[in-house]
């Protein structure tokens, strides 16, 4: 009977596991370094004729989405939002917010050029909501778009992109706009806390809708 040796495992020499750590190490730099610059993306769309911004954005990011589209020359600025659950019964409330529409009219943007859309109340994917909520209102308004850029807060941008592609389908050139906040400095973002607890964030929401998103 012919005995058969068991294999011997060879394991990589101290010089191995040395190259293989620093390997290992300049990937996580790099990522490090570059981990904003992923997710704070700017790829506009040429000629793109509908800016679309989300209703919870801060007043600076409002500021920065009316001068777009007067700069941008844009037909028609859509405002996605959620509907929200009214306190006292859990229901959905039936009057959508309006201090965004009320704040980018005082800065100039023509209240006939707006068009607010809000998606049914909900506590899941809402970011995915929203960006149909947009796509529903081309499509019941019979808008016919050239291209449209969203505006997001900086380190949300990746992820926003994502969700108002896969709303928009392929018919649509869809376009992402990045703001900085101006509160910390994206070259040194771990050097601030709330910039870094933003990065985790969204690295994180990114991954899951990458996964789960609709």
């Amino acid at each position: 009977m012919k005995l058969f040796k068991p294999k011997t495992i060879r394991w990589p020499t101290w010089q191995g596991w040395a190259l293989l750590s620093l390997i290992l190490a300049g990937f996580f730099i790099v990522f490090f370094l570059n981990a904003h610059r992923f997710l704070a993306v700017t790829n506009r769309v040429a000629g793109a004729d509908v800016l679309v911004i989300e209703d919870w954005l801060a007043d600076v990011f409002v500021q920065a989405a009316a001068m777009e589209f007067k700069e941008g020359n844009y037909r028609l600025l859509l405002i996605s939002g959620i509907r929200e659950f009214n306190d006292q019964d859990n229901r959905p409330q039936n009057v959508p917010k309006s201090s965004v529409v009320n704040r980018v009219v005082s800065l100039g943007v023509p209240r006939n050029r707006i068009i607010e859309c809000f998606a049914p109340a909900t506590d899941i994917h809402r970011s995915a909501a929203r960006a149909r909520s947009a796509s529903n209102a081309l499509r019941q308004n019979c808008i016919i778009s050239k291209g449209v850029n969203v505006l997001a807060p900086a380190t949300h941008a990746r992820k926003t992109w994502l969700v108002y592609r896969r709303a928009l389908g392929t018919e649509v050139p869809v376009g992402i706009i990045a703001v900085v906040p101006g509160v910390y400095d994206p070259a040194w973002w771990w050097m601030n806390s709330q910039s870094a607890k933003w990065v985790i964030t969204n690295y994180a929401g990114l991954f899951h809708e990458w996964i789960t998103g609709l």
